[in-house]
């Protein structure tokens, strides 16, 4: 999934890969992939049920979730408060990660230095951020350094004295990353990309302008932490070496008289498919590579088509046995990597394929790609095909059911999108019932063919000629600005 994470800014959003497709060959064959076995899927697994975490509530309202794991002696919590990055006024872009990166950077009594040094002695990692729906501490720790890891953290939250010294250096820091980005095909296929996936608000924001950087003050960090980061309506989600009730009152003893509430999360509604196919070509002089980027808005994360989506794509693009793959890669030899792939959230919704081609196979490429996305969506997948790709879906799903990590973050997961409480329980069972006509459904519905919003980033006079036979072109250069 292609997340915004370029530099330390983040507006959270997260992508992946694919797009449309021409008439070509089914790729029914696995050339390329050795198949010493088959993935097992036994009743047994069919039926796996995660553990439950014990739920609750603290002193000052916050909800606790607490799974029990006793095989490491380490623990790991997460604080979440509701506030989005998304809410952030446009020409302070930064100002959500700059308050985060801030809140290590010392306290009314302990300086960087000595923060990192306590971190490094205790054996524990410390961290903020603030996403797209929610605002949070994390930290993990040995179980016998819980106490002084949670007494870090209480300064952190209510000491942060945001040092203007610090200040400087962080915006010094990402003025100096923001000339460097420019350079990375990946940096322009993203922001190519937002913006057209969500041209009109905040969302289309991979990083912010050095002219929102310089216009932070100390005074605004200070107003934007006291704003967001409120535990009303919040959840404390914690995993390992701990009983419930002995974590629940040492974060009462912490947490217990924290008040307040956040502001209300941003009007953003999911937007359908743009309509019309264009291609966005950003000029990158003397490049040896085309970096492609194809894809539309899909699905969101509670439509009832999400779980024969995510079998679909293990089928186009989803690893080293999909169609991409075995094509574009195994077969053609013009890359090192493709894939697919969809991102679905409260406020995100696009399907996107990603690729790197050498300069002289930009045309025969997409082809090839174009190819594969109209073929899995005019034939049904074969059914060992499909087979292939469920087992291995439920056998990956079945061995994350080890980490009681993973146990505790599907959990919040139903609580964050109000998914029925056995969701996880009969995920399995649910992927073993998609068929080829739920598949080529989907496919139909959510992989673009004529709507396809293709980004390049490439030697433009070399590879213009050959784009221009998938639709029209819009031309960009490498500084995010329109050639007329």
């Amino acid at each position: 999934m292609l997340r915004k994470t370029l530099l330390t800014f983040s507006v959270s959003l997260g992508t992946i890969l694919a797009q449309n497709a021409p008439q070509g060959q089914q790729a029914t064959d696995f050339k390329g992939v050795v198949q010493k076995n088959r993935a097992p899927v036994s009743n047994d697994v069919l039926r796996v049920k995660f553990p439950k975490p014990t739920e609750g509530k603290l002193k000052n309202g916050m909800a606790l979730m607490v799974l029990e794991d006793h095989r490491s002696p380490t623990i790991d919590v997460e604080i979440s408060m509701p506030a989005s990055s998304l809410n952030n006024p446009r020409e302070l872009a930064g100002l959500p990660d700059a308050t985060t990166a801030l809140l290590r950077l010392g306290t009314k009594t302990r300086t960087s230095l000595q923060i990192a040094s306590t971190l490094q002695e205790l054996g524990a990692s410390l961290g903020a951020g603030i996403g797209e729906k929610t605002a949070s501490f994390r930290f993990t720790t040995l179980s016998e350094n819980l106490d002084q890891v949670l007494d870090l953290l209480a300064d952190l939250m209510f000491n942060p004295s945001f040092p203007q010294d610090e200040l400087d250096k962080w915006k010094d820091r990402q003025l100096s990353q923001l000339q460097q980005i420019r350079a990375q095909p990946a940096f322009l296929g993203q922001e190519r990309f937002f913006a057209v996936m969500y041209p009109n608000d905040n969302r289309s924001i991979v990083v912010p302008t050095p002219e929102s950087i310089r216009k932070i003050t100390r005074d605004m960090i200070v107003d934007y932490y006291n704003q967001n980061f409120r535990p009303e309506g919040g959840r404390v989600a914690v995993s390992g070496d701990i009983s419930a009730k002995e974590i629940a009152a040492k974060l009462d003893k912490t947490l217990g008289t924290w008040k307040g509430s956040a502001p209300k999360p941003p009007e953003l509604p999911l937007p359908g498919a743009i309509a019309e196919k264009k291609i966005y070509l950003i000029n990158r002089p003397n490049s040896v590579q085309s970096s492609v980027y194809i894809g539309n808005l899909a699905i969101d994360r509670l439509n009832p088509d999400y779980i024969p989506v995510m079998v679909m794509n293990h089928v186009l693009g989803g690893g080293p046995a999909s169609r991409l793959f075995r094509n574009i890669r195994e077969e053609k030899g013009y890359t090192y990597g493709i894939s697919s792939g969809f991102s679905a959230s409260h406020y995100i919704n696009y399907f996107v394929l990603q690729t790197s081609v050498r300069t002289e196979v930009t045309g025969p490429a997409l082809v090839e790609i174009f190819k594969e996305m109209r073929d899995i969506r005019d034939r049904p997948v074969p059914a060992d095909e499909l087979g292939l790709a469920k087992r291995a879906m439920v056998a990956n799903f079945a061995l994350s059911t080890e980490s009681s990590a993973t146990g505790l973050r599907n959990a919040t997961m139903i609580k964050e999108y109000g998914l029925p409480a056995d969701y996880w329980d009969t995920y399995p069972e649910r992927i073993s019932k998609v068929t080829a006509e739920d598949v080529q459904r989907v496919a139909k519905k959510y992989i673009p063919g004529d709507n396809a919003q293709i980004i390049v980033i490439g030697d433009a006079p070399k590879i213009e000629a050959e784009l221009a036979k998938f639709g029209p072109i819009e031309k960009w250069d490498s500084d995010g600005h329109l050639v007329k």
